[in-house]
């Protein structure tokens, strides 16, 4: 059964344990995560702890500002710190006690990366007072993968963790917060000299002052305009991110160009995904961007390239440093990107298992109902979702792609990685694998300039790699199709130009312009639209019909609460009663809003029964 990619929504407000930061008298722990005392349970899948705790902390090379600007940082208000467990706890960031590994006493994925002899000179362009001054050999926080994939669940009480669950937690508000305090500290003299003299550990003088207000707008400067480019009318909320869009925006902001010719906003936000078992898909990301089609032999063990590249995207998304208006790809570019520990992180990854359904806590599954739903799943479901056991860290996952016709699901985060095109800068006549691949034109397509930011980051990094091997990691284009399908583009959306590019998008063939289908084991700690039963509902939008479905339904909630953390074990999510967050499919018109819609994984769904329904969420239960 394939999964709704686009509709999978968790979130809550989590409350930090009381101890976050050590006192000096406090001995921190060699090995110390939430798990290992306390009230949270964190469920067995093949992790040990110190495992647990390395994966929780060890940096990619992300860097989003200095940890001393961290600490000292209040939020726009204010009222507390930026970077206190209580605001990282409201923005739905998950507690990690104080240890040896984690001295500041960080949420999970919070983490700081320090290496002055690769980070000195990085990015002086853009930030020269930041070279200038030294800091840029600080230590300065960022986020790795945990921070977007450990998910925590509260039921009757009971408090448990999924490592590599997706994460219920609100990147934006994150991002933009971090910038609203940071503006608001600039703004006002007494704020600023009080972050100043915190910074300094005592009285800061008119020269380090007004370096310190240099060092402060020019991360402004660079903060407001990713922000230009990534706002839009969606708003992700918790749980959710238009992680290619961030992306993608970076790229376009990294190459050298004069103007990135860039009007695709970050507007088509999906949930985190799951992770587990990532190492045997074929096809990474939602829409199969990364493809994992060659191994490499890396420090001394064979690594999968298109995971590699798949982790230098997202760390150039969320933060990293990389020097790309200028050198050569084949060469490598100069970046902050930590490659053995990415290499070990995907290593790491590829021992997690699956959660089990844990019955003590969630109930027993009924063996009758489970067995019906069995029955229903090979029938109507086995066809696009190959079964996995949960310990099953060999099998291939049999993943699929399916077009965006076919699937039906919210087409924009296909759609826009698809279109959009941005100045190409230093980038422009480069080929995408540096010696291999396309060349790049002047303006061309934005995900050729992320292939060639990453395999240069990776070059930059790695003796290792020799450039002939990266001849074949390009996957094959198709050729546009223009013939338009019968019935309307989007019924129910009114934004022309969302339609117009739903029209191209729909009417492409392209490996781009479509969805992955995988194993569904530990399923059932997604949840959809926004329950596992709510997900076998149909739904009303459709991206290609002579309009919407006006049947008797019933159908898929179109408003919802997001932000509790109670799990509901009947339907298989979160409940939405009394949340903070409220999603919407459609604006106060009741049009569609784009990016939102509800649309797809619709393979008859309207044929089941209530019975047979319950039958199948059973059966996911055990998976």
């Amino acid at each position: 059964m394939k999964k709704c990619l686009k509709f999978l929504h968790f979130s809550a407000a989590f409350v930090f344990s009381a101890a976050a930061l050590p006192s000096s008298a406090q001995p921190l722990s060699e090995v110390s995560t939430a798990c290992t005392g306390g009230d949270l349970t964190c469920l067995d899948q093949g992790w040990s702890e110190e495992q647990r705790q390395w994966w929780y902390t060890v940096s990619q090379g992300s860097r989003l500002i200095p940890l001393s600007w961290a600490l000292a940082l209040k939020t726009a208000d204010g009222t507390s710190a930026m970077y206190g467990p209580a605001n990282l706890a409201r923005l739905g960031y998950l507690p990690n006690p104080a240890s040896v590994a984690n001295p500041e006493g960080l949420p999970v994925g919070f983490v700081v990366d320090h290496d002055p002899r690769r980070t000195a000179d990085l990015m002086c362009d853009t930030f020269p007072e930041t070279c200038r001054s030294r800091t840029m050999r600080e230590p300065w926080i960022g986020l790795n993968c945990s921070a977007c994939h450990t998910m925590e669940i509260t039921s009757n009480g009971t408090r448990f963790r999924v490592d590599g669950g997706p994460a219920l937690a609100d990147f934006d508000a994150l991002v933009n917060g971090t910038e609203d305090a940071l503006r608001a500290t600039v703004a006002d003299a007494a704020r600023f000299q009080s972050f100043a003299t915190a910074i300094s550990g005592g009285q800061a003088d008119a020269e380090t002052l007004s370096s310190l207000r240099d060092q402060l707008n020019e991360q402004l400067d660079w903060m407001a305009a990713l922000r230009a480019i990534n706002h839009g009318e969606v708003i992700a909320g918790p749980a959710r991110l238009d992680a290619q869009g961030h992306i993608l925006t970076k790229v376009s902001m990294i190459n050298g160009a004069a103007s990135p010719a860039d009007d695709f906003a970050s507007d088509a936000p999906a949930s985190y995904p799951f992770i587990w078992n990532t190492h045997q898909q074929t096809l990474l990301q939602w829409n199969g961007i990364a493809p994992s089609i060659l191994k490499l032999p890396l420090f001394g063990r064979t690594t999968d390239f298109g995971a590699l590249v798949r982790n230098v995207s997202e760390v150039i998304g969320v933060f990293a440093h990389i020097e790309a208006n200028r050198g050569y790809a084949g060469l490598g570019y100069d970046s902050s990107t930590r490659l053995t520990e990415m290499v070990g992180l995907e290593r790491l990854l590829s021992r997690l298992q699956s959660p089990v359904w844990p019955e003590d806590i969630l109930g027993a599954i009924d063996p009758v109902l489970e067995a019906e739903g069995h029955v229903l799943f090979e029938a109507n479901c086995r066809r696009c979702h190959a079964h996995l056991e949960p310990d099953d860290l060999r099998t291939p996952a049999g993943d699929q792609m399916t077009n965006l016709l076919e699937s039906g699901t919210d087409i924009f985060l296909a759609c826009n990685t698809y279109l959009r095109t941005t100045a190409s800068g230093n980038m422009e006549g480069q080929r995408t694998l540096g010696f291999f691949g396309d060349k790049i034109d002047e303006v061309d397509a934005t995900r050729k300039m992320l292939i060639n930011a990453s395999v240069g980051s990776i070059i930059g990094k790695a003796d290792e790699l020799v450039s002939a091997l990266f001849s074949d990691i390009e996957p094959e284009r198709g050729t546009i199709i223009m013939d338009t399908p019968a019935g309307e583009v989007l019924p129910g959306v009114v934004d022309p130009v969302k339609k117009e590019r739903a029209r191209q998008c729909l009417t492409a063939s392209d490996p781009l312009l479509a969805y992955k289908a995988r194993p569904l084991n530990g399923i059932w700690a997604n949840g959809s639209v926004p329950t596992l039963y709510d997900l076998l509902l149909p739904a009303r939008a459709r991206n290609f019909a002579a309009a919407e479905s006006d049947g008797s339904g019933p159908f898929r909630p179109e408003t919802f609460g997001v932000g509790s953390r109670e799990f509901d074990p009947v339907n298989v999510g979160f409940t939405s009663g009394g949340a903070p967050w409220t999603f919407r499919v459609r604006d106060d018109d009741g049009n569609i809003i784009p990016g939102n819609s509800n649309a797809g994984h619709d393979y008859g769904n309207a044929a089941f029964t209530d019975s047979e329904r319950r039958a199948i969420v059973e059966y996911l239960k055990g998976l």
